[in-house]
Formats: C-alpha cells, sequence, structure tokens
C-alpha cells in the first residue's frame, strides 16, 4: 500500500496520474484480477504494468517491466532501490535492483547500490554492471562526484593535519613540560603536564579548535623545517576550503532548495513543475522541457519569445523549426532549418530538413539533405524531427558562482583564526629547555643538569660515567647509551606508525613520505569515521554503503601499513 501511494504523489507522468483517476484503471484492475486478462498482454503498456504492480507486487509484472522501453523516471527508480533495502535475500535484492536500474541507469544512487550489492555477497560481477550505467554524463551524478569528491579532500587534509599535531605535539611533549614547570621534574609532574597539554581536548572536544590550540603551542618549539610543513598544511586548508566555498550552487541544486533543480527536472524527468523562468538559459531550458512532456503550444510560445528577444543560438532555431514542423508551418520550419545550417555545421538540421521535404513528397531533396546529415555523422531511426537537448555545460553555466565569495560555505572566522596561526609561525620566538643531555639527548631544566668537564648531562647519565673507573668504560657506556636511545626511538615510530600508518615517518622527520602515505590512509578513513560531513542529496535511496567504505579503508590500510613500515626500516638502516 506504501509503495501504491507513493507512486501516486510522486512524479511518474501526466498519463499515469490520468490513469489513476480515471474509470479503466478500476476495471481493468477487476479484470486482470478475474482473470479476463493476463498481464503479458499489456507488455508494451508501461502504466498498466506499473499500476498492476503497485497494487499487487506480481513478480510477472517487474520481468516485464525490465524489458520495456520507458522513459527514465527517477522517482520509480527511487521506490525500487527502497523496496531493494528492505528485501532480505540476495535474488530479491538484485531484481529489485536490476528494475531501478532499467528506470533510471542515470541515478548515482543505482551506481552506488550495484557496489554495495557486489561487497555485501561477494558477487564481484556486479562492479561491472555498475560501470556501466550512464552515470558519470548525468548532471546530477556529476555534482554530486565533485562536491563530495572536494568534501572528500578537505576532510583527508584537515585529518592528516591533526595526525602531523598530533606527532609533533607527542615528540616535543617532555620539552613542552619542562616549559609548563621548570622546576627539577619527577613522573608526577610529568603527567600533571601531560593533563594540562590535554585541557584543548578535554575541554573543547571540536577538532578544528583543538588544532588551533596545539598549532599555536607547537609553533614556540617546532623547528624550522617542521614549521614550514606547519605552514603548508595552513595554506593548504585555507585553499581547499575557499574552493569548496564556491560549491554552494551546487550543494543547493543537490539538495533541491533553488529552481535549477526544477528545471533539470522538466528537462530530465518530464517534471510537471511550474516555474517562472527569468533569463534566455531558463527560458530556454524550460521550452525543451515543455515540448518534452508535451505542451507543445506554451513550448512554442516560449521558444519564438527568446527567438525573437534576441541573437538565438544553435539549439533555439532547430527546436522552434521542429515545432513548425509539428504545426505544418513548412515555410517557417524550412527558413529556421536553413538558419541553423549557417549557425553550427551539424547533422541534425540537415536530417529534420529531409523529413521535412519527405513530408512534402520531395523526394530527391529529402535524400540529398539526409546524405549531408550522414556526412556530418548523425543519422537517426526516429520519423519525428530531432530536438538539441540541453547540454551539461548549459546547467554549470546558470548553477555557477556570480560572483567569488571565499565565505560562502565556511565561516570567516575559521580563516581568520587560521590566518593567525599562520603569520604567528614566522615570529622568530622559540621554547625549549634550557639544556639538552648530550648523551641521552633528554630535555632538562636548569636545576635538573650535571656537569662533567663542561658537557651537560642529565642525572642518570651522570651517575653512570661518574661511577665508570677507566675512560674505555665510560666509552662503554655511551655506547650502551646511544645504543639505548635509539632503541627506544625504533620502539615509538613503530608504535606511532602502527595506531596511524605513515604517522611514525612523520615522528622521525620524514615529512614528506609521511605526509603522502597519511593523507592515502585518510582518504579511506574518512568516509567510514565522518559519513554524516558528506553531502547526500534529496531523495537519496541507496543500499548501505558501510561495507563499502570498510572495505575501501581496509584496503588502503593494508596497502599503507606495507609501505610505511618498509620505509621505517629503511630510515632506521640509514
Amino acid at each position: 500500500m506504501f509503495i501504491f501511494l507513493l507512486c501516486v504523489f510522486t512524479q511518474f507522468s501526466t498519463q499515469y496520474k490520468d490513469f489513476l483517476n480515471s474509470p479503466r484503471s478500476e476495471s481493468l484492475f477487476v479484470s486482470l484480477a478475474r482473470g479476463d486478462y493476463r498481464i503479458s498482454e499489456f507488455v508494451n503498456d508501461p502504466i498498466v504494468l506499473w499500476f498492476w504492480r503497485s497494487n499487487t507486487e506480481n513478480p510477472d509484472a517487474d520481468s516485464l517491466l525490465t524489458k520495456t522501453p520507458m522513459k527514465q523516471n527517477f522517482h520509480l527508480s527511487a521506490v525500487l532501490r527502497w523496496e531493494a533495502t528492505k528485501a532480505s535475500d540476495y535474488e530479491t535484492t538484485l531484481n529489485k535492483l536490476s528494475l531501478a536500474a532499467h528506470l533510471d541507469s542515470s541515478a548515482i544512487e543505482n551506481f552506488f547500490s550495484y557496489i554495495a550489492l557486489a561487497v555485501k555477497y561477494r558477487a564481484f560481477e556486479h562492479l561491472q554492471t555498475a560501470f556501466n550505467l550512464q552515470v558519470f554524463s548525468d548532471l546530477r551524478s556529476q555534482l554530486f562526484i565533485i562536491t563530495n569528491g572536494m568534501f572528500l579532500l578537505l576532510l583527508s587534509l584537515f585529518m592528516s593535519s591533526i595526525v602531523y599535531i598530533g606527532v609533533k605535539l607527542f615528540y616535543y611533549i617532555r620539552v613542552l613540560s619542562h616549559r609548563i614547570d621548570p622546576l627539577p621534574h619527577n613522573q608526577a609532574k610529568g603527567l600533571l603536564a601531560f593533563l594540562i597539554l590535554s585541557i584543548p581536548i578535554l575541554i573543547f572536544r571540536h577538532l578544528y579548535v583543538v588544532f588551533i590550540c596545539y598549532s599555536l603551542v607547537l609553533i614556540f618549539v617546532l623547528r624550522s623545517r617542521e614549521k614550514r610543513w606547519l605552514r603548508f598544511h595552513i595554506v593548504a586548508l585555507l585553499l581547499v576550503s575557499i574552493a569548496a566555498s564556491q560549491l554552494v550552487p551546487y550543494i543547493s541544486f543537490l539538495k533541491q532548495y533553488d529552481k535549477n533543480y526544477q528545471l533539470y527536472e522538466i528537462v530530465r524527468y518530464d517534471s510537471d513543475a511550474t516555474i517562472n523562468a527569468r533569463n534566455y538559459e531558463e527560458k530556454k531550458l524550460l521550452a525543451y522541457g515543455l515540448k518534452q512532456r508535451g505542451e507543445f503550444e506554451r513550448a512554442l510560445a516560449v521558444y519564438e519569445e527568446i527567438y525573437y528577444a534576441g541573437t538565438p543560438d544553435f539549439e533555439v532555431v532547430n527546436n522552434l523549426a521542429n515545432l513548425y514542423f509539428l504545426y505544418d508551418e513548412n515555410a517557417l520550419a524550412e527558413t529556421l532549418y536553413n538558419h541553423a545550417m549557417l549557425l553550427e555545421d551539424r547533422g541534425e538540421p540537415y536530417f529534420n530538413l529531409g523529413l521535412l521535404k519527405l513530408k512534402n513528397i520531395e523526394y530527391l531533396e529529402s535524400s540529398i539533405y539526409m546524405e549531408e546529415a550522414r556526412r556530418r555523422n548523425f543519422s537517426s531511426p526516429h520519423e519525428e524531427p530531432v530536438d538539441i537537448a540541453p547540454t551539461n555545460a548549459e546547467f554549470y553555466t546558470i548553477l555557477g558562482p556570480k560572483k567569488f565569495k571565499p565565505f560562502g560555505l565556511i565561516a570567516p572566522i575559521y580563516f581568520i583564526v587560521l590566518a593567525i596561526v599562520f603569520m604567528l609561525t614566522f615570529v622568530p620566538l622559540s621554547f625549549s629547555p634550557p639544556f639538552y643531555c648530550t648523551s641521552c639527548s633528554r630535555p632538562l631544566c636548569e636545576q635538573c643538569r650535571k656537569i662533567i668537564e663542561g658537557e651537560v648531562l642529565c642525572e642518570n647519565c651522570f651517575t653512570r660515567f661518574k661511577s665508570a673507573k677507566s675512560a674505555e668504560v665510560e666509552q662503554s657506556l655511551r655506547n650502551l647509551v646511544a645504543m639505548r636511545r635509539k632503541k627506544l626511538q625504533k620502539i615509538i615510530s613503530y608504535s606511532v606508525n602502527a595506531i596511524i600508518p605513515g604517522a611514525g615517518l612523520l615522528y622521525l622527520g620524514k615529512h614528506m613520505s609521511g605526509f603522502a602515505i597519511v593523507f592515502f590512509v585518510m582518504l579511506g578513513y574518512v568516509p567510514l569515521l565522518l559519513p554524516n560531513l558528506f553531502i547526500v542529496p534529496a531523495g537519496w535511496i541507496s543500499l548501505p554503503l558501510r561495507p563499502v567504505f570498510l572495505a575501501i579503508a581496509i584496503l588502503i590500510a593494508c596497502i599503507s601499513y606495507i609501505f610505511s613500515f618498509l620505509f621505517v626500516m629503511s630510515s632506521h638502516a640509514d
């Protein structure tokens, strides 16, 4: 019953709505239920097939619908995908999804649903089916990929910056603990310093604020090369954020907040939406959509308005000529076809004029124009004049931002704060402990240091070296300390890299390779960890995508772990 009501209120077609309101629908249903007719007798009537399916859920109707040519319909395809999400077995899910793709092969939801089906049931032959769909040429699908691709880039870059800050904070935490409390240190005071440095995470619990806070702390202890990488992260975030802000019109389109989506539905799905077109491009799209849904008089009025209002383009001239063709205004149609030939060297007006000559029983001239159309690589099996359909470029023209808006999507305060942090990285001020142990490199405050012959040592190294009975013993102790320091560094780098592949390279100062691997990892992790931050278009119905995200994240993680550990091992070998 839900399916039937959904079909009534969604936009199938004017003919379907008229059929539902007519006495024929009730009598036909009774006749089919009694067996007076068989549903197979209506194989070429998709309206009757869908009406019978909606009321009875007869699988025969599904089978016939997959063989019946239908104009693509996003709404009915969504109904089938919704049924596929509720199906409990593989066969039913596949059948529902196949019919959904038949009703609309350009919906991006069908593409992802096939991929989800392939991953969930290990039926990877459906991946080929997914990539055979006419998805990437569709405007809505392109905008979905562009917007979410930009968001994936932005979020992955941001999470990579968080990892960079986290690794450097871990590396310099002992240095920072001395700045917090410059008195002699013990384990309890080290824990206190750690808790103080954890305040931004414990209080704010917002990744952007955490990134800003720790960036401000670290810019005073980072080395110059590390500061350059911090600047790189900030500049990259600013640039990608500004680029993402230019996608606001695309997001409004996907969310169906503006009339451009209504124009798209009129052109793409013969929607009966009412819209007030204001400029040339909008009127051209509206006129095409009106003609496609059979409102020839309204389409003729709009086409004539824009034709006589200024300099028309090729599409307007050709399509207006086709309307004159239908209304038997042969002289006007021929004049406009000749005009269209002068505007662009394409085969459609030659083909259409050939049909006009054939209609007027001028066979010789008709064959000449048909041959000219074929010479221009155009032919058609139809016996009606061919319209020039709007291209995606025309929609991009009306969707594009009218002026540059750097803060269209992200609050200006975020840009301002990041810019301030970027400027502070150039301040020539550096915090560090007063001293480092020359043997184990431990940071020391003034009261922690011990001096032997002008050499600064920590308490442990001082005690060891002072107890040495000879220079040879002292040298062996120094070598032992150096080996322990390298072993500890190796353990830490491997441990950090095990948490996030590539982080171990950042800890060792291999910033280029570390950033590349961390960014690659985040491309797989972000959709799994932060799915709610991506743009979900209005009317989105798809099979659950979490198994797909999980499979991609695992694959990327495996590759990243292999390469990152190999790089870490080679770094220690050096």
